[in-house]
C-alpha cells in the first residue's frame, strides 16, 4: 500500500513511481495528488487495486501516458463526484477499456 504518515504532502506520482516495487498489490492515492507522469504504474504484473481518493485530477495535470501498462485486471476506485470524468480522463490517458472503474 502506498501512504504517507501526515508529515510530508505528496502532490505527484513520478515515472514509473512503483516499477521498483512489484510485490505492491494495492495502490492509495492520497487526497494531496495533483499530478501523475507517464507510467506511474507500469511494471508492476501484481497490482490489483488503486484507490484515487484525490479529486483535483485533470487533464493537464495526468500525463499522455499515465495509465500505460496498468494490468487489465485492476480495478480502480474513484470519488463518487469524479467518477464519470475520471472513466473519461484515465481512458484518453492510456487505461484500457477492459479496466473496470468503480
Amino acid at each position: 500500500m502506498f501512504f504517507t504518515d501526515g508529515r510530508y504532502k505528496v502532490t505527484a506520482l513520478g515515472s514509473k513511481a512503483f516499477k521498483t516495487d512489484k510485490s505492491v498489490k494495492t495502490i492509495i492515492i492520497p487526497k494531496s495528488i495533483k499530478n501523475i507522469s507517464n507510467n506511474a504504474f507500469k511494471g508492476n504484473k501484481k497490482l490489483n487495486t488503486i484507490i484515487i481518493k484525490t479529486n483535483k485530477l485533470t487533464k493537464k495535470t495526468v500525463a499522455k501516458k499515465a495509465f500505460k501498462g496498468v494490468g487489465n485486471n485492476v480495478k480502480i476506485k474513484v470519488p463518487k463526484s469524479k467518477k464519470k470524468a475520471y472513466i473519461k480522463l484515465f481512458r484518453k490517458k492510456g487505461l484500457s477499456n477492459k479496466v473496470k472503474i468503480k
